[in-house]
């Protein structure tokens, strides 16, 4: 693990605990992820996760960001977003002020059996990762027709 990695655990389902179980979560992580890459905070990319239809959605906002420094991978029922966001290697630049954060940051996210892992796709438009994950037909409900006589 790069030595500013911040790994954050999140799920598609509801939560036991609703907002409280957030909170405790981001509590956490402030407390017990180690600050190693020298800045005030961590870098942690916004995530925004919705149900459409028979689809679910993910938009990570990444700004700065480049398509080549996204990893967007399945596994095991987990989605994995690996991030680096690189500091510009501009030698003549000489910071006066500086609240940008950099290095690699990670989201994992459970992903529920209902969801198709071959249909899952990605694309990074203007600094948002859109990740589409659409669902199993044969888990989704089926009308029943009603026949008349």
């Amino acid at each position: 693990m790069s030595n500013s990695v911040l790994r954050r655990g999140r799920s598609l389902l509801p939560e036991a605990f609703g907002v409280a179980g957030r909170d405790l979560d981001d509590l956490f992580d402030r407390l017990f992820t180690p600050n190693t890459n020298g800045s005030a905070s961590q870098w942690v990319a916004p995530l925004a996760i919705w149900e459409q239809g028979d689809q679910f959605h993910l938009e990570v906002e990444l700004p700065g960001v480049s398509d080549e420094n996204v990893d967007v991978t399945f596994e095991k029922g987990h989605l994995k977003i690996a991030v680096v966001l690189e500091k510009s290697k501009d030698e003549n630049r000489k910071y006066l002020h500086d609240e940008r954060t950099y290095g690699s940051m990670t989201r994992v996210i459970s992903v529920p059996d209902t969801v198709d892992h071959e249909s899952i796709t990605a694309d990074l438009k203007t600094g948002i990762l859109h990740v589409q994950l659409t669902k199993r037909p044969e888990l989704m409900p089926k009308k029943i027709e009603i026949k008349t006589e």
